[in-house]
């Protein structure tokens, strides 16, 4: 090849670069974070492979460099993503001295998987799934229960278990209608919403999102006139924005408000439990979660929430969320900081205001009083990852460990059937708080 030859072929080369540039950056800006990573990804490894495979002259030459132009991408892309996405503090401890002794938590009920979440109806009604982390499905089992005489019974029969795509949030309306929410996550084509009568244990309502909204829904709280659902979506660690759902039952349509506003979004905290620092991907990247738990006020004016990775729990007027003429900045002007939480998964309300926080490093409860004052309100070694939590009406606390340390894969791939039996038994608990008469 002869010297002229090389350069105009190292000019198109670079014009069919600067082209490529161009059009990924215009991509880039049309894109979220997580298409623009894959978008990275999808162009950056062959551009480093080609690069060295279009310019070296002799075919071994060639090769070796695209081997080392695609070891050279690999290792910069991890490279920039643990300084992107796999940083945070750790967070300080904001226990107290326990309102209750670890030794007065007791087990509702033992499981052969890790649960997820419980609702309690009026009359005591019980009902609970295993995590959809888990993936219990797999191996046979039903995912969702109703707690019969102290016996999970699958609800609403065994043969409407395949029908499910992986219960999150559950919650009871003054309807007497039990909902679920399934996120699509990205496993699924679309987020569900499903409420079932407990008179009659039917389908009494099914709403399904439009493809790729609200596709990591978690918690879900109904209005008391069981008119609007109101979902948190936590959002895929920092690759997709968290934000809160409003959706009108009779409509069928949604709102969706708080789009990665400073409430809602995580905070780069590094959770820690008895299994060390909480990551993925080999400790490329923190996992942290934006808007998680949600609760309404008995009057249902209110909104609390909070994110996972956040250190403060916050309320708004639900009439704001509802109300399309209120525009963002405005709904951040009616946000209350109710104040400072533990790093946290559910929480519900009490019935003196005061607002039971789980604690996830910790293995317990706190609870947040009206006033802002945080109190521990128990701890047990026992717990590895307070989940769902609900006052049950005799005034007991109840909480599900779904032990997600204990089982979480460095991938996020469903854990392995051995890995979930070596960690057998688990447990719902209840607690019993100061001032309340005995059972």
């Amino acid at each position: 090849m002869s010297l002229l030859e090389l350069v105009n072929r190292r000019r198109v080369f670079l014009a069919l670069l600067v082209t490529l540039a161009l059009t990924v950056v215009t991509l880039a800006l049309m894109l979220g974070p997580l298409g623009r990573a894959l978008l990275l990804i999808c162009v950056g490894l062959p551009v480093f492979v080609a690069v060295p495979a279009i310019v070296l002259r002799r075919w071994w030459w060639r090769l070796l460099g695209g081997v080392g132009g695609a070891v050279g991408f690999v290792a910069a892309l991890a490279v920039a993503v643990r300084l992107r996405y796999g940083g945070g503090d750790p967070y300080p401890d904001l226990r107290t001295p326990p309102l209750v002794p670890a030794s007065a938590l007791t087990p509702l009920v033992t499981l052969d998987y890790p649960p997820g979440n419980v609702a309690i109806a009026s009359d005591g009604r019980t009902f609970f799934n295993y995590h959809p982390f888990a993936r219990a499905e797999r191996f046979g089992a039903p995912t969702v229960f109703e707690l019969v005489a102290g016996v999970p019974r699958p609800y609403p029969d065994a043969s409407f278990q395949a029908r499910y795509q992986g219960v999150f949030g559950m919650t009871i309306d003054r309807q007497q209608r039990l909902w679920f929410v399934e996120p699509a996550g990205l496993d699924h084509e679309a987020t569900r919403l499903m409420a079932f009568d407990l008179r009659t244990n039917a389908v009494a309502y099914e709403y399904a999102f439009p493809p790729g909204v609200a596709q990591f829904a978690q918690d879900l709280r109904v209005s008391p006139d069981g008119g609007t659902v109101y979902t948190a979506d936590t959002g895929l660690f920092e690759f997709t924005d968290a934000s809160l759902f409003v959706v009108d039952v009779a409509s069928r349509s949604y709102r969706r408000v708080l789009i990665d506003a400073p409430s809602t979004r995580p905070q780069h905290w590094v959770i820690h439990t008895k299994f060390g620092a909480h990551k993925l991907g080999y400790g490329l990247v923190t996992f942290v979660v934006g808007i998680d738990g949600i609760e309404l006020s008995p009057d249902g004016a209110w909104l609390y929430y909070g994110a996972m990775s956040h250190d403060h729990l916050y309320k708004v007027p639900t009439a704001a969320l509802r109300d399309p003429a209120v525009d963002a900045d405005e709904l951040a002007q009616q946000i209350v900081e109710v104040g400072r939480k533990p790093l946290s998964d559910g929480i519900t309300l009490d019935r003196d205001g005061s607002v039971l926080i789980t604690d996830i490093e910790h293995g317990g409860l706190a609870r947040l009083d009206p006033h802002g004052a945080l109190t521990t309100v128990v701890t047990s070694p026992d717990v590895i990852w307070a989940d769902g939590v609900v006052v049950a009406p005799d005034g007991d606390v109840v909480f599900t460990d779904s032990a997600i340390p204990a089982y979480i894969d460095q991938l996020a791939r469903p854990p392995a059937e051995d890995d979930l039996v070596a960690g057998r038994p688990y447990h719902i608990y209840r607690v019993r708080l100061p001032g309340r008469l005995t059972r």
